[in-house]
């Protein structure tokens, strides 16, 4: 068994790991190219969203160099997520590709299930250790991106924090065990500590909402947080992978109470649930200005239902919590231009409003 799975930012390295401390061969698709969104694009039904097509792309690559198992997601709800394995299947079997795809329902009963089955005579202590060496690499990883966010913005030198970013990715990617994390975690802290900043900057806050494949992957969203960052933006997202782990895996009682609040914040827009992050890109957007950020951007596919939903509901939370909202829906046809664009168009904006604000004086 040769196993494989698609790109979603780092997601590829949680589960190498995972996978490999379990006793299996791993196949990692190469990094998301236009190649893989050519192949995608060519085999998929033509309105299908993007990160269908990207995922398709990513397995027709990792069989051409030699998986034979696919592991994918499965859902609920209206989102049309929960279609794709099934949809994906059909389209690679007729491709002529021999294969078996593991579908993975977002209910830990289903996971415990599929990870008996993928741990090879593993002890339950053995499989244990194995989701906790992975979900100390998912939690790492996701701190290290909040902090370069923070930085990115204040950075003297442009660059330095892209350069101890992928460094730092680098070594927990390769880290072995618990033991080399906790030694290698402080050398990571430290170079990002060590970066020179500008302590006179004031940058800009913006909050990332929408779709979470999007938001997590760089290729699709073209670079969108580091874009941000050197254009002097802090950007705080509001779901990191290790937060949809803890919610639609674990159900942890931290998530649970805060959706709730999500759910009470949402519900003068938006009085039922959607599928997808529809209704907590509404309900993040309205905390973000209870925060004062400055402004919030939406991104997701083109034709996304649930963040449709979302975005012509912000039209009315944008003028009711006087909060700036920029969205940018992508797809195969999206262009670096017409993206850059629009962001320096809205953080002039930003600017603007902040000027025009009244300056208080301790």
């Amino acid at each position: 068994m040769i196993v494989s799975f698609p790109h979603m930012g780092n997601m590829h390295i949680v589960l190498e790991t995972l996978l490999k401390e379990l006793g299996q061969s791993v196949c990692v698709p190469p990094p998301i190219s236009k190649r893989t969104l050519e192949l995608g694009a060519r085999y998929s039904p033509e309105t299908v969203c993007l990160p269908f097509k990207i995922m398709l792309g990513n397995f027709i690559e990792a069989l051409e160099q030699g998986a034979d198992t696919l592991i994918s997601c499965g859902g609920k709800g209206p989102c049309r997520l929960g279609y794709y394995a099934e949809v994906q299947r059909e389209i690679l079997s007729r491709l002529g590709y021999r294969f078996e795809m593991i579908v993975i329902e977002p209910q830990l009963g289903d996971v415990v299930r599929t990870v008996r089955r993928l741990s090879s005579g593993k002890s339950w202590l053995q499989v244990y250790r194995a989701f906790q060496f992975a979900g100390r690499k998912l939690q790492l990883l996701d701190d290290l991106e909040r902090r370069s966010a923070e930085l990115r913005p204040v950075e003297y030198q442009a660059g330095s924090v892209d350069i101890a970013r992928k460094e730092g990715i680098m070594a927990i990617s390769q880290a072995a065990g618990e033991a080399e994390l906790k030694l290698i975690w402080p050398a990571i802290t430290a170079a990002l500590d060590g970066i020179a900043i500008a302590r006179e900057r004031n940058p800009l806050k913006i909050g990332l909402v929408g779709e979470i494949y999007v938001m997590l992957e760089p290729f699709i969203n073209q670079d969108l947080e580091r874009r941000l960052g050197d254009l002097g933006v802090e950007v705080h997202k509001s779901m990191y992978l290790s937060d949809y782990v803890k919610g639609h895996l674990y159900h942890s009682a931290d998530y649970r109470k805060q959706f709730l609040h999500l759910d009470k914040l949402a519900k003068p827009y938006l009085g039922h649930y959607v599928g997808g992050h529809g209704l907590k890109s509404v309900a993040y957007s309205l905390q973000k200005a209870q925060e004062h950020f400055d402004g919030v951007i939406q991104v997701y596919p083109f034709t996304c239902m649930p963040e449709v939903v979302a975005k012509n509901i912000l039209h009315q939370v944008s003028k009711d919590a006087d909060l700036p909202v920029l969205t940018l829906a992508f797809d195969e046809q999206s262009g670096d231009a017409g993206i850059v664009t629009r962001l320096e168009a809205f953080i002039d904006l930003l600017h603007y409003r902040r000027s025009r604000k009244p300056q208080v004086i301790g």
